[in-house]
């Protein structure tokens, strides 16, 4: 039985690994060629953008540290 993770998730595994900042299409290509995620959408990497941010707003909201950090350009790295 194959279990999905979360875009988050993956894009952390990712970024973990690979210890250096990536654009967000990359993150998206090597999950996608990972078999970490599946969508059905038509633009996930900018889905996988928007999760990463999104996530960093509710941490934020919580009083919690962000695990992601936006460079700009498309650039994101662990924070």
């Amino acid at each position: 039985m194959l279990f999905m993770m979360s875009k988050t998730k993956a894009a952390y595994k990712i970024l973990s690994r690979e210890n250096r900042p990536l654009h967000f299409e990359e993150i998206t290509r090597i999950a996608l060629d990972e078999g970490l995620i599946v969508t059905k959408g038509k633009t996930p990497a900018q889905t996988m953008r928007a999760d990463m941010y999104n996530e960093n707003k509710r941490r934020e909201k919580r009083g919690r540290s962000k695990r992601f950090k936006d460079f700009g350009k498309g650039i994101w790295g662990l924070a």
